[in-house]
């Protein structure tokens, strides 16, 4: 895993806008229990791209995980809004909301 993360990052230093790229990162330091690191790399790629959907989706997750509850209802809350207006996403919309939900 540190192999995968080691090589994302390489390749970030000569791509640093790359979404896939960042997401990516992210999703491998999720999977290797970086969540700290996992959170703030979800927040760059919502610096490049805030309507990036999986980031909200992820990064919530992330924060739950975390223990950062009150982050975590606001980034579930902000990505479901952001999906309310983005024609198409309401199977997004909800999974959000559900996920907002599930944090009482």
């Amino acid at each position: 895993m540190s192999d995968r993360i080691d090589t994302i990052r390489k390749l970030l230093v000569s791509q640093p806008q790359d979404m896939f790229l960042n997401y990516s990162l992210a999703m491998e330091l999720v999977s290797a229990d970086r969540l700290e690191e996992a959170i703030a790399q979800f927040g760059r790629c919502l610096e490049i791209d805030a309507s990036y959907l999986p980031a909200y989706t992820e990064g919530g997750k992330a924060l739950r995980s975390a223990g950062r509850l009150d982050e975590a209802r606001q980034m579930f809350r902000t990505g479901a809004d952001l999906a309310a207006g983005q024609q198409g996403q309401s199977h997004t919309r909800d999974y959000l909301l559900a996920q907002l939900e599930s944090l009482g």
